[in-house]
């Protein structure tokens, strides 16, 4: 044992005590301060999800509700007495139009299948050899594509021109 060991401690002078007491204060008035941080923060990710949801929600309404005049269609054609085959033809293109016309108002556009074969926006489901048409050509659309905004919702099911055998 040393000499220091066996000497009393000297307790701290008052000054220490009281900035060894401010300190803990300051510590724990961050420790609090941290944690309300945190609690807001967690309380603002759950907020923007319900809002993200809700918004979600009011944009299937509203397209919905756009969509309903053409079921409407759809339901009055069907239930009409005595309707032939044209006039009920006629009424389904007539619902087929104002469903594409209301889709359209939320971004939604068919995609071109003239012209040249492109990956991005058609999927090639046949290939047709013919001597009238280049390689790579689409031949026919089998299944319309569409773009939401300027993003591929569906691609375009197409036959594509081949050389011939």
């Amino acid at each position: 044992m040393s000499d220091q060991d066996d000497a009393p401690q000297e307790p701290e002078p008052a000054g220490d005590v009281s900035e060894t007491d401010a300190l803990r204060a300051k510590v724990e008035e961050y420790l609090n301060l941290a944690q309300r941080v945190q609690a807001d923060f967690s309380n603002y990710q759950k907020r923007v999800a319900r809002d993200r949801e809700e918004q979600s929600r009011f944009l299937v309404e509203r397209l919905l509700l756009d969509l309903l005049p053409a079921l409407d269609s759809f339901g009055l054609a069907l239930k009409a007495p005595g309707t032939d085959a044209k006039a009920l033809a006629e009424g389904m293109k007539l619902a087929e139009r104002e469903i594409f016309r209301k889709l359209e108002l939320h971004g939604l556009k068919r995609i071109s299948s003239e012209g040249e074969f492109r990956p991005a926006v058609h999927e090639a489901i046949l290939q047709v050899p013919t001597a009238d048409r280049p390689e790579g050509q689409v031949v026919a659309e089998l299944r319309p594509g569409y773009m939401l905004y300027d993003r591929v919702l569906r691609p375009s099911q197409v036959s594509v021109s081949s050389r011939p055998a």
